[in-house]
């Protein structure tokens, strides 16, 4: 919440969902295991069929593997927790509970922009990264508008 003393907001956030969700994931496996016998019984196979059907069970398999990568990352970093601090110096980000945080100091802040499940940095070219640097959160604890006031003050007119 604002912290009225020293001009800071903090966003405060859960964790942001997985990426593939479960579900898809499932079901992208399932189909990458059912598609061999159904290439197999629909016609005579062939090298190029055979490539392609290790293709796509490689690709159900790292699907697999990295949903279930995204759901250990968030079960790890579940709590409900300041994800960003706003203050007139510039932007905190805190990627992970005991991770290090990420600092964008306001006079290298092109625009910054708050999106429903993310806050979204574009910095100038004379920071040390420039382009785009974006966190992602799930559902928001602090409110819109406090946030959106707090980002203004550091977006700078084009």
């Amino acid at each position: 919440m604002p912290d009225q003393t020293s001009g800071e907001t903090q966003l405060v956030a859960g964790p942001p969902s997985g990426s593939p969700p479960l579900p898809v994931a499932c079901a992208v496996a399932g189909l990458s295991f059912a598609a061999p016998f159904l290439f197999l019984k629909s016609g005579a196979p062939g090298p190029l069929l055979g490539i392609a059907i290790l293709a796509l069970a490689g690709a159900g398999v790292i699907t697999m593997v990295a949903a279930v990568a995204a759901q250990r990352r968030r079960r790890a970093d579940s709590a409900v927790r300041p994800r960003a601090t706003i203050n007139p110096g510039g932007i905190t980000l805190h990627p992970g509970p005991a991770g290090a945080t990420q600092h964008f100091e306001a006079s290298l802040i092109q625009s910054a922009s708050l999106l429903p499940r993310a806050l979204v940095i574009q910095t100038t070219p004379e920071h040390p990264k420039p382009g785009r640097h974006v966190m992602r959160f799930g559902k928001l604890h602090t409110p819109r508008e406090t946030l959106a006031n707090a980002l203004s003050s550091l977006t700078k007119p084009m």
